[in-house]
């Protein structure tokens, strides 16, 4: 992958803040108790050029709620 920022080399990398080690997640669920939670991990990718930070969505229409 490659930066957009400076054309540099992008690699995949953890990003952590929670402390059970599950790392970030999307969600989207309608209003109410009893909805379902529609969810998406997340991958983090950095260039080792100038430290831009990407996120992507692993799994983007897991989110759509019909």
């Amino acid at each position: 992958m490659e930066c957009i920022k400076c054309k540099g080399k992008m690699i995949n990398a953890k990003i952590g803040g929670d402390i059970y080690g599950v790392g970030l997640s999307l969600t989207n669920k309608k209003k109410g108790v009893f909805e379902i939670l529609h969810q998406s991990t997340v991958s983090c990718f950095v260039c080792v050029e100038c430290g831009y930070i990407e996120l992507k969505a692993d799994k983007p229409k897991d989110l759509i709620i019909e």
